[in-house]
Formats: structure tokens, sequence, C-alpha cells
């Protein structure tokens, strides 16, 4: 009979457990098959979203050693009293000096203490936002299973206190960067990152021990409905320590500065003031001593916090209180039909699940004040509030993030939010995705109420009304409403309702993703130009399109763990095919054109063999789908008629628009790439036949294609006009859409490519002869 394991083996064996389960639920990317011909399970989903993931993970870790970095810098600068830090232009200039003085001496007493300090938020951090994040009415899915194991309790506890301290990715994401830099400023060089993963991980066992004392003690003492209670106002918490031990690293003025002059002497004796202590050590002997005494504290607030948990554990794993709760049946509230009421009945069944659970309340409508409010006061920036008023691209921008911010943790957790009653929306007399559309509307209505408020009272204040502040409102408010859309698609991708941890119903990435466009839309409201403005919004309008009818397709097979929707052409293939032929371009004419600038030839050439490559790739990827609704060129359907009314109504438009620019002074000057020999004609076997075929395979057949999938007919050729027109020269926009409406119409009508091709093609011929002969 085999020996039951030891302790240690068996707290190895639970650990090892719980890492794998952690890379299976993120998606392991590469998983050898095993040998063997045991009959394959049932395949799962193919989905290739494990490629968002490795976009966005370079980014994020990126940004946050950069806030680690800056942070050690600015405390160097303040605490030590830099004077070159208070120059213009200091960090750039001083950056090699201070690096090379904070690697050659051993760090001064107040830096010492404020690295301390700053680890130890990080390491609250590492603390509150799992328990925030969490589920604390409830034990983990497996604790009920760990206790009856061949081992004792305490065999079982510690592997719980390792493995949490280990599987723990957001408090690695909070210790190690800092850890990390503190080494590297040590002189640690390229040891740094191994040195500062054992220092993290020395860190995160009293964390782990810490959290679960905190999630068994409170579950086993208190009714579920005050966990509900404590667990937002962990949520709350979290934000403190989070805002406070970034803002180190976002600027070097705040109150938080002054905070570490007052810190008691004995912080330095803590785990993060030893670690640090440790890691800048100069000679063996202090590094030892430090490490000694740091052993010493971990093991005894590690045999502390086991006893406390084993007498919390005394009378089993799983509270009376949780299994035993009930609540009162409420009276079934009687119709009155003559009684307005807000909203559908979807809407308001949302607001009443707002209503009742406190922790989504909290972290939907309060947590985007205290994260902006946190933001600006521990960076100092409470006296710099007047210039949002001076500021309309900030006044603009700091209503839209509040406004995403709230869609982040609503609108984006639509699906999550359901649990374990999501079935019950297909039950519904309306559709999923109806009910998932009212859902949006009322978050985006919810969502503007903060920026609404703020744009209202900046209004108020100002002294005189300022057109470009109000323009710049309105294109926010857009812009939330925009993301009200995103954020519900998103989070039908990002939700596995199938999932049996809480941790793993949404995917992370995701978030971090909307992150990403929410960042890019706030860009574009900080942008100068008019124009980039409403390309932009035009361009999200046109993502969200896309990523709600992606999201469309993929609700009916959200309960089924294999099937997926049938591949068809959708919008989102187009937008695709778009940024790959502009990328192909580009790359093309790299290769082509030599020292100096492209001459026309080039332009002509690159533009014909990304048109090409693109065409091909498209084809290639929709044959091995075998998708449905692929474009055609021609499909018999009679097209001179529809070829004669749209490019004379384009045509006519176009000279018209020229003849206008040209005598009021407002044309371009003509390029210079028209001087050579036969540059016109190269510009006619561009503008005449690669752009007809190219362009209306994507513009027309692509998007406007799959648009027709979701809108009707003018809808479609309305929004395939509009991202037509913008990926042209402001110049040339107006006559631009009213082709792309002519060249939409043909489509529609015929049902294939050729009609479009033809219209576009005669009308670059007109537009070309009308400028070589009158211009």
């Amino acid at each position: 009979m085999m020996a039951p394991p030891s302790a240690l083996q068996a707290i190895w064996l639970l650990t090892r457990l719980r890492l794998r389960r952690l890379l299976n639920l993120r998606g392991a990317m590469f998983q050898r098959r095993p040998a063997g011909n045991s009959r394959a399970a049932t395949a799962g989903k193919r989905r290739g979203r494990w490629i968002i993931g490795v976009l966005l993970l370079a980014p994020m870790l990126f940004s946050f050693g950069h806030i680690a970095r800056d942070s050690v810098l600015n405390l160097h600068c303040q605490l030590d009293a830099v004077a070159a830090c208070s120059l213009p232009d200091a960090i750039p200039a001083v950056t090699a000096h201070m690096i090379a003085q904070l690697k050659s001496t051993p760090f001064s007493t107040a830096l010492l203490a404020g690295l301390t300090f700053q680890l130890s938020l990080m390491w609250l951090v590492s603390v509150l936002v799992p328990l925030g994040a969490g589920d604390l009415a409830r034990p983990d899915w497996d604790l009920e299973w760990l206790v009856t194991l061949p081992a004792s309790t305490s065999t079982v506890l510690w592997a719980r206190v390792v493995e949490r301290s280990v599987a723990n990715p957001v408090g690695v994401l909070a210790v190690l960067p800092s850890t990390t830099m503190i080494a590297w400023y040590s002189g640690l060089s390229w040891l740094s990152p191994v040195v500062a993963l054992a220092a993290s991980l020395a860190l995160l066992l009293p964390a782990a021990m810490l959290r679960t004392l905190v999630d068994t003690g409170v579950r086993l003492s208190l009714a579920p409905s005050k966990l509900a209670n404590l667990q937002a106002l962990i949520s709350i918490m979290a934000i403190f320590p989070l805002y406070a031990g970034m803002s180190f690293g976002m600027g070097k003025s705040g109150f938080i500065f002054g905070a570490i002059a007052s810190l008691p002497s004995w912080i330095s004796w803590t785990p993060p003031g030893l670690i640090v202590a440790a890691l800048n050590a100069r000679d063996a002997g202090a590094a030892v001593l430090a490490a000694t005494a740091l052993l010493a504290q971990l093991l005894l607030l590690l045999a502390l916090g086991m006893a406390i948990l084993r007498h919390q554990l005394r009378h089993g794993v799983v509270g009376s209180g949780q299994r035993a709760s009930v609540r009162k049946t409420a009276r079934a509230a009687q119709a009155q039909p003559g009684r307005w009421q807000i909203g559908s009945v979807i809407q308001r069944r949302e607001l009443t699940l707002l209503a009742r659970d406190r922790n989504f309340l909290v972290q939907t409508m309060f947590l985007p004040l205290l994260i902006l409010g946190g933001q600006v006061a521990f960076t100092g920036r409470l006296k710099d509030l007047h210039g949002l008023l001076d500021s309309p691209a900030l006044l603009a921008s700091t209503g839209f993030f509040l406004g995403t911010y709230t869609l982040m943790m609503s609108a984006f957790q639509n699906l999550n939010k359901e649990g374990s009653s999501l079935w019950l929306l297909y039950t519904f007399p309306v559709g999923v995705e109806q009910a998932l559309r009212e859902k949006a509307q009322l978050w985006a209505v919810l969502a503007m109420v903060y920026p609404v408020i703020l744009f209202g009272a900046a209004l108020a204040w100002m002294p005189a009304w300022r057109w470009d502040m109000a323009g710049l409102m309105l294109l926010a408010l857009a812009g939330i409403a925009l993301y009200a859309v995103i954020g519900v698609a998103l989070g039908v991708f990002a939700s596995d309702p199938l999932a049996t941890e809480a941790s793993a119903k949404m995917r992370p990435t995701y978030m971090y993703l909307y992150m990403l466009l929410t960042g890019l839309y706030i860009a574009a409201l900080a942008a100068g130009s008019v124009v980039q403005q409403l390309v932009f919004v035009v361009l999200t309008g046109a993502l969200a399109i896309a990523l709600w009818q992606k999201a469309r397709d993929e609700v009916p097979y959200l309960l089924d763990p294999a099937a997926s929707p049938p591949a068809r052409v959708s919008f989102a293939d187009g937008l695709m095919a778009a940024m790959l032929f502009f990328v192909l371009q580009v790359l093309a004419l790299l290769l082509l054109k030599g020292e100096g600038p492209p001459d026309l030839q080039q332009i002509a050439m690159a533009f014909g063999i990304a048109g090409a490559l693109t065409y091909a790739m498209t084809r290639l990827v929709y044959w091995r789908s075998k998708a449905a609704g692929v474009p055609h060129i021609r499909q018999g359907r009679p097209v001179w008629r529809l070829v004669l009314a749209g490019a004379a109504l384009a045509a006519v438009t176009g000279v018209g628009y020229t003849m206008l620019l040209h005598a009021y002074g407002l044309a371009p000057p003509a390029s210079p790439l028209l001087d050579g020999r036969w540059s016109w004609l190269w510009l006619s076997a561009l503008a005449v036949l690669a752009a007809p075929l190219c362009e209306e395979f994507i513009f027309r057949g692509l998007i406007q294609g799959g648009l027709r999938r979701s809108l009707p007919a003018w809808q479609a050729i309305m929004i395939g006009a509009a991202i037509f027109a913008i990926v042209h020269p402001p110049a040339s926009m107006l006559p631009v859409f009213v082709l792309g409406l002519c060249t939409g119409w043909a489509h529609e009508k015929s049902g294939a490519l050729l009609a479009p091709m033809l219209v576009h093609g005669v009308y670059n011929a007109v537009l070309l002869a009308c400028q070589f002969a009158l211009f």
C-alpha cells in the first residue's frame, strides 16, 4: 500500500496543483498532448483570444515598471534634496548621474524610510485587492475537498497559505516592480529580477496569511448580508494604498511625500523595511543580518497566524450561517397599468439588482469618484483644479474618464453579474441581444450623471460661453454612449459563465483592452484638430458596431462549452482588412523606395501589391473557415444603368466641388509627384484601376456587406461611406462621401462588386480628366 505523502510533499503537490489551475484558467498557450491512445476529450471553443493577452501583457508590465522606476527617482529627489532635480527638465538631464550615485552609495536614511513606506503600501494592495475582488460569503471551491485528503489540517492550511502567496497575480504585479527597481538601483544589476522575486515571495507569504485569516474569520462569524457590506468597504479601502503607492511615481509633489518625515523609526524593522535594507546592503554581513531578522519575523508571524487560523477552523470549514440563513419571501408587486414606470422591464430589474447589491453599487457609482479624487489628492494637484476651466480638453477628458470607468464596473460586468442565473435571460420573452441593448442604454445614461454634473458646473462657472468647450463636452458624452456599447460587447467576450471559480468568470485581458481603448479616445479629445476628433468618433462608432455584431453572434453559444458561431463575413472583418491594407501599403512602400522620397510609380506599385495581398489573404481565410457571405465581383445582374446613374451623380459632385475649391483659392497645391514623364500614366492606373478594385472589395464588399447583417440598407451605406471618406485627406472628404453613397447604392442594388468598381473608376477618370484639362 502506498504511503501517504509527507507534509512538505503535500504542500508542494497542492501548490503545483494551484499553479497548474491558474495557468489553465489564464488559457495556457503551449500545451503538449499526452502520448497514448486514450480517447480525446471534446474540443473546446477555438477562440484565439490568447493573442490579445500577449499583445497587452508587454505594455502593462512596462507601465508598472515605469511607475516603480519613477518612484525611486522621485523619492531620491525629494527626500535627499537633490539640487539638480529642481531645474527644468531635470530628470532627462541628470538621470544618468542619479543612477550612478544610487548604485555607488548606500541609500540615505530618509530614502530607506520612503521606499519602505511605498513597499508597505503595495503590500497592502496585495492583500486588499484580492479580498475585494473575491466572494467573502463563499469558501474557495476546493476547500471542502482539501480537508478530506489524507493529510493533517495543518498541512492543508500551510499548503493554502503557500499557494495563495505564489498564485497571486495582483500581489506579484504590486510588489515585484518595486523590489526589482530597489535592487537595480542598489547595484545588483542583472541579478535584480532574481533577488527581487525572492524578496517579493517573502512579502507575499504574510500577505497570504493575513488574507486567509480575514476571509476565513469574517466568513465564519458574519452573516452573508453583512459580508456584502464588508466587501464593499474593502473595495473602497483598496483604493487608498493603491493610489498612495503609485503617486510616488506620478509626480514629485503631494502631501504623501511630507507624510514620510513623520514615520516612526520602527518601520525599518518591519518586513518591508528589512527587505529594503537587505537589498541595499553594501556588504555580506549587513545583508545576512537583515535577512536573518526578516526570516525570524516571517516565522513568528506565520506561526502566530497559523495558530489563529486553526482556532478559527476548530468547528469546521463551513460556517453555519451561510446555509441556515434564509430571506423572507416578499409579496409580489401588483401591476398597475396606468402608472408610469422608468424604462423597460429589463432596465427596472437592473436598477433593483443594483440597489440590492451594495458591493456592486459602491464599485459602480462611488469608486470612480474615489479614484479620480485620490489621484488628484495624492499627487498634490488639488490646487490645479481651477485649470479645468482653462483647458477644455482636460475638462472633457476628466468627464469622459468618470463615465467610462463607471461603465467598466457596470456595463462591462453585465453578464458576469448575472452569475449562475444567466440562463434565465434565455427564457425571457425578449431576446438576449435585446436585453443587452437595454442594459447598455441604461448604463450609458447612468454613466453620464457625473460628467453632466461636472460639465454643467463648469459652464455655470465660466465667465463667457465657449463653443470649443461645449463641442468637446458633446464629443465626450457621445464617447460615453459609444463605450457603453463597447463595454457590453467586450463583456460578452470576457465572460465565462461555465467557470467554477469567481476569478475565472471574467477574463481580465478584455478589461485591459477596454482601458486601452478609453485611453485612445482621451488622446483624441486632447488633439487640437477638429477633423481628427471627428474622424476618431467615426472610427469609435465603427468599432462599437463591429464588436456588437460579434457579440450578438457569440451570445447564443455562451452556455455551450464546445460550439461556436458559424463563420460569416462580418463588419469586423472589413475593419481588419482595411487596417491590413494600409499596413501592407506602408511596408511595401518602404521596400520599394530608395533613399529619397517615393515617386508615383512606387506609390502605385505599393498600392497594388498591398491590395492584392489583402485580397488573397482574406479569401484564403474565408476559404479555410468556409465562411458565408463572401463578396463576389459579378453575379449576372445588369449593372450598366446603375453604373451610369451612380457615376454621373458622383462625378458632378466631384467636379463641382473641385471647381469651387479652385474658385475660392482653397484647393491644395499640385503634388510634386506629377512632374515626372510618366506620372499621369501611373496616376491613371492607380486611380482608375487599382483603387476601384482594392477599395471596393474592402469598403463595399466587406464593410458594407458585414453591416448589412445587422443594419438596414441605408444605414449600412451611410456608415460605409463615412468610413470610406475619413481615410482620405480632409479636403476631399465631402465628394468622397458622396462617392461612397453612390457606390454603396450600386452594390446594394446589384448584389455584387462590379457595379461599385465601375462607378468608382468612372468617377476617378472624370476627375483626372477635369484636372488635366482645366487646371
